[in-house]
């Protein structure tokens, strides 16, 4: 039987083998493709009211946001100040950098476009916020330090065409890139689920298995109507028991390679319920983005 520390050191060694062995660039680019679409339709949906959310007339007056907000960040304000001028920046930012992303044209500053468009929005007022923006912050982020434009991006789709005697070469399609910043976005959704459950767990109702039900009786988080049963103490046990299940349990199950399919297939169902039912904005399609990134490719 190996001792403890012999169990240890090998497990150290397979995740930093994890995280250094190179990967296949595709599932990065899908992750970028998606993510900056993603993006595009936040600001899309922010576009018609940033002067009442961000505008120094607006809500949130910059008198009001100094006494609200504490300190700086790093954003477009810094350079601005309170300014109406930030405003068409974060248009810009955004737009660009989204674009960038699902071209993958420039993908590096495309992310940083996106990333600082976001945290300037985020930072300026944070009650338009719906918990998407941190993934698509904590994305763009990451992906300023990947090389995720080595498939799916216009520039190789265009050298390819001018070189088809290089398309041919699957070697040459597809060359691995390095894996860190694949595999810091897969261990943020593992924390994220493991955070969320941990908190839940603190509430009573979560406990007692009254908060699904609870959440679906409020009229202003509600999207789309649901069957009556689903009001039922008994389905309000079976949702919030196996909201629990999924999210404590998806950090666990997502690391054996025969269960990662069919985990990701139920978290796409548990993310379509609540898309249905509640009104959150975009966090459920966010989400989507970092599955993208535990899927394996085929071979060329």
């Amino acid at each position: 039987m190996k001792s403890p520390w012999a169990m240890i050191v090998r497990a150290s060694v397979a995740f930093d083998r994890w995280v250094r062995d190179p990967v296949d660039p595709r599932p990065l680019a899908w992750f970028r493709c998606w993510l900056g679409l993603l993006s595009l339709v936040n600001l899309w949906l922010l576009w018609p009211d940033m002067v009442m959310w961000l505008g120094n007339e607006g809500v949130l007056p910059p008198e009001v946001h100094r006494e609200t907000v504490g300190g700086t960040r790093i954003s477009v304000f810094m350079l601005t100040g309170y300014s109406d001028l930030a405003i068409g920046l974060i248009r810009c930012l955004g737009l660009a950098g989204g674009l960038g992303l699902v071209l993958g044209v420039f993908p590096r500053c495309a992310a940083a476009c996106v990333w600082l468009a976001a945290v300037s929005y985020s930072w300026r007022n944070m009650d338009i916020l719906h918990s998407g923006d941190n993934l698509i912050r904590i994305g763009a982020f990451f992906l300023i330090f990947a090389r995720s434009g080595e498939a799916l991006s216009l520039p190789r789709a265009v050298s390819r065409r001018l070189f088809p005697q290089a398309a041919v070469d699957p070697v040459a399609l597809y060359q691995p890139v390095p894996a860190w910043p694949q595999r810091i976005l897969q261990l943020q959704l593992c924390i994220l689920y493991l955070a969320a459950g941990v908190w839940k767990l603190m509430g009573p109702t979560w406990r007692n298995g009254t908060a699904v039900g609870m959440v679906l009786q409020l009229g202003e988080f509600q999207r789309f109507p649901i069957p009556e049963f689903f009001l039922t103490p008994i389905m309000s046990q079976v949702f919030t028991y196996g909201t629990l299940a999924f999210e404590l349990g998806f950090p666990v199950l997502i690391w054996f390679p025969r269960l990662r399919l069919p985990v990701l297939v139920a978290g796409l169902a548990f993310h379509a319920g609540l898309d249905w039912v509640m009104n959150v904005q975009l966090f459920q399609w966010l989400i989507t983005a970092y599955y993208l990134l535990w899927l394996k490719p085929r071979r060329s």
